[in-house]
């Protein structure tokens, strides 16, 4: 039986205001990585709720406004208007009282169990009605970082859609921020992490004085040799897809991955090393990306994993910091290395690229590059064969009670983003598991999924 097409109704957007005065008219400064122009765009998550058989309707409704609002008095910074300016390229954060967060109430006549709770790939295009429908009117000096859409099914169950402005939080900072409103709206008296600004932590001149000169650290480069795909990237060119990989595809990957490493121990004498499951999947995705897009072999292919660093600060970034903190650690390889490496080999070299990455003078080095990219206003392109960024949801904070799901609505445009999610509890034979959400060339598609089952 054909599952039953989404159908979204929204009424008016209203405007969410703190619960009661916070701070006078102020405009705050963001850091360093806040303002990478490479952060200049708007994320869209989905989170998925079980139904809820104590409340119903306009109470629950009521309960998540009464949480925002609520938490919006500690989040001020999240009503405000963002702008960046035309003197220097830097943002900016304005802050006044009146502000608010837009929201938007929506129902949806079908059942979340019909949709299979949005697991995987059925209903993607579809998912973009349960976000709010938000973009930076283009020439407007400011713009919201944040919209908020709740959408109630006929069982009950809601989901909770985000949409929100990167440079002003990472993925775990908005996993907070939306914790402290589920608390909040439920009982607690204040959220169990309380948020500090402080962006002046992360900012280049404050770790330049502490550190002194950077390490240099280009983005790997193979202008003249980058690898190349027979298949388009463009927009209308590309299908997207969550793929489950369950623990015993993972355990595996491992099992391959420690027979390789056992052997070159006993041939070579080398030290074993401990390996993640991170480092095994991003291998052995990279590789499987690598082989569906046919890239030319002598070209080069580039990696980065974006790599938080809260806890590599001295002293660390306060638990409640909701600000960007992460860097992107890259590698390249030529498409034939990657093809024909053992992969026990890839995932050393991605293991040494992430120890390397967290090398504070590496920090500081890949800073000193965003200041350049904001003096310079530098694009990126998403769309290239030869690049692959691989993302990590599993542990951003988002974990709730009833939450069965997390979607990640991310713009067709960005055909360079794997991400690692959790897997779904609307299956429970995906426990220990990860899903990944890929986006390739149609022609392609089939081939890399073919080339991840074959891994395992």
């Amino acid at each position: 039986m054909a599952s039953p097409s989404l159908i979204v109704e929204k009424s008016e957007v209203v405007l969410v205001k703190p619960s009661k005065p916070t701070v006078p008219d102020v405009s705050l400064s963001l850091s360093t990585i806040d303002n990478d122009p490479y952060m200049a765009m708007i994320l869209r998550t989905i989170c998925v709720f079980a139904p809820n058989s104590y409340l119903k309707d306009e109470v629950l409704v009521s309960h998540f406004l009464h949480g925002l609002s609520r938490a919006l008095v500690l989040y001020y910074p999240l009503a405000g208007k963002i702008h960046r300016k035309s003197e220097d390229n830097r943002l900016e954060l304005n802050c006044k009282a009146g502000d608010g967060v837009p929201f938007i109430k929506a129902t949806a006549p079908c059942t979340l169990s019909s949709l299979n709770y949005l697991e995987g790939t059925d209903h993607l295009d579809a998912s973009y009605q349960l976000v709010p429908c938000y973009e930076p009117v283009k020439g407007c000096e400011e713009h919201d970082p944040l919209a908020v859409q709740l959408t109630q099914f006929a069982c009950g169950g809601m989901t909770i859609g985000a949409a929100y402005a990167h440079a002003v939080c990472d993925g775990v900072g908005m996993g907070q921020f939306f914790r402290a409103t589920m608390e909040l709206a439920f009982g607690n008296s204040q959220p169990t992490v309380i948020p500090v600004w402080n962006r002046e932590r992360l900012t280049f001149n404050n770790i330049y004085d502490e550190l002194g000169k950077p390490e240099v650290v280009e983005f790997p480069k193979a202008c003249s040799s980058i690898a190349t795909s027979p298949y388009s990237m463009t927009e209308d060119n590309v299908v997207r897809e969550i793929l489950n990989i369950t623990s015993a595809d993972i355990a595996k990957l491992k099992n391959i991955i420690i027979a390789e490493e056992k052997s070159k121990t006993n041939e070579q004498g080398q030290k074993e090393v401990d390996i993640t499951t991170l480092e095994i999947l991003t291998a052995h995705i990279w590789r499987a990306r690598s082989r569906a897009l046919k890239l030319n072999p002598e070209g080069s292919v580039v990696l980065r994993i974006v790599a938080g660093i809260r806890g590599i600060m001295e002293p660390p970034l306060p638990e409640g910091y909701y600000g960007n903190a992460v860097i992107a650690a890259s590698m390249t390889l030529t498409a034939r290395e990657l093809s024909e490496f053992p992969l026990s080999r890839v995932v050393r070299l991605i293991k040494d690229m992430k120890t390397e990455a967290l090398d504070k003078r590496y920090m500081l080095g890949r800073l000193s590059e965003v200041e350049t990219r904001v003096k310079e206003m530098t694009s990126f392109d998403r769309k290239n064969a030869w690049l692959m960024t691989l993302t990590d949801w599993r542990r951003i904070g988002l974990h709730y009670d009833g939450l069965v799901n997390i979607i990640p609505v991310i713009p067709m445009t960005m055909p360079v983003y794997c991400i690692l999610l959790p897997a779904s509890k609307a299956d429970p034979e995906m426990s220990g598991g990860v899903r990944l959400l890929v986006t390739l060339p149609r022609e392609a598609m089939a081939k890399f999924k073919e080339e991840m089952k074959n891994g395992f």
